[in-house]
């Protein structure tokens, strides 16, 4: 549940988590282009553990089969 104190800690990991689950995945895409121009470690390190934690496999896919994204693309 991207609840560690990586990436942009315990309670910003959850918020932005919250913020995602409210946009279509136009939206996601815009929202995760942001957060990876603004930090992209904490972004990384954000997206990695949604990933471990399957919370959006729509987007960035599941543990066993993440979805590459190429951010820079976005």
């Amino acid at each position: 549940m991207c609840e560690t104190h990586e990436g942009y800690g315990r309670w910003g990991n959850a918020a932005h988590r919250a913020k995602m689950r409210k946009l279509n995945h136009d939206q996601r895409k815009e929202y995760v282009k942001k957060l990876w121009l603004e930090d992209s470690t904490k972004y990384f390190e954000w997206k990695a553990h949604c990933i471990r934690a399957n919370s959006f496999p729509d987007f960035f896919g599941t543990r066993d089969n993440p979805i590459p994204i190429d951010e820079s693309k976005l």
